[in-house]
């Protein structure tokens, strides 16, 4: 099925998505953006056929807003009116119950039928200077479900995010979302950045390997956009940060108390926690395809 499809916000995520739907599909692709020097590079180079402006918003059925949190909620509510009923309104923000709790409600009520998404994708560059089409390609997207959920427009997305290279389709609450994703992703970056920061790093060169380069290379990141999303799911951060500080305590313990057994069997119980979890994804993959 050919869609109109109507992307807010041409950043990393939502330029990427621009690409790869014209790569990958033959809908016809309308964008926005507040920049105008990224719109111009957008229609430059071919990634949008025509502005996202509130008279065309009406011929999509899919709009996808790629904006942050805060900004999904003001460009959704001041461009409902503009949206036709029936159509599928999906956002890509980085926490999902305050976006879902403020607009699936609205959605139903003007029988469009919003999705909170959250795309499982990334690099540590920014900018729609910094998106390319196989962005997704192999990548999980997250869609939540609640009690306003139209199943129907679940499985159209299912079959839309599918054909532009995404590997999986994982179906999830808000709530669950939000929980999960501050140990996968926020606390991932505060390690890394925390990391980072020791003066040894001003002598590591020649010194580092793999192990290094994968620590830190979250380090680089928008420090706008993850400051918002830290503060939005602060309970959650908060939760899985304590975690982590104990477990690192224990090995820093065991160190400086030269407890060689209590420091093999921490290292060894976190071998076989991540052996486990490998096969446990691998298993979870093959089920999700």
């Amino acid at each position: 099925m050919k869609h109109t499809v109507g992307v807010a916000g041409l950043g990393l995520i939502g330029g990427s998505l621009v690409k790869a739907i014209k790569a990958k599909t033959d809908s016809r692709v309308l964008g926005f953006d507040i920049d105008a020097e990224v719109m111009s590079m957008a229609m430059g180079q071919g990634a949008i056929d025509e502005e996202l402006t509130d008279a065309l918003i009406a011929e999509c059925s899919i709009v996808i807003i790629a904006l942050y949190p805060d900004d999904v909620i003001s460009y959704f509510e001041k461009s409902l009116p503009h949206i036709r009923s029936g159509t599928i309104v999906v956002d890509c923000g980085g926490v999902k119950t305050r976006i879902c709790e403020a607009l699936s409600g609205q959605a139903k009520a003007h029988s469009v039928r919003f999705i909170g998404g959250h795309p499982m994708a990334g690099v540590e560059r920014s900018g729609f200077s910094s998106s390319f089409a196989e962005l997704f390609t192999g990548a999980t997207m997250i869609l939540c479900e609640d009690s306003y959920t139209d199943k129907s427009a679940l499985e159209e997305l299912r079959s839309f995010f599918l054909s532009l290279g995404f590997g999986s389709i994982k179906i999830t609450s808000a709530g669950e979302h939000d929980e999960i994703i501050a140990y996968t992703s926020q606390l991932a970056h505060i390690v890394s950045s925390a990391y980072i920061k020791s003066d040894t790093v001003k002598k590591r060169y020649g010194f580092s390997a793999g192990s290094f380069k994968d620590l830190t290379r979250v380090a680089r990141l928008n420090e706008d956009m993850w400051a918002k999303l830290f503060f939005e799911n602060r309970e959650n951060l908060l939760k899985e940060a304590d975690m982590f500080i104990e477990h690192v305590r224990g090995y820093r313990d065991a160190i400086a108390s030269r407890d060689y057994d209590a420091l093999k069997e921490l290292l060894r119980s976190g071998t076989e926690r991540k052996m486990a979890d490998d096969a446990a994804e691998e298993k979870w993959l093959k089920q999700s395809r």
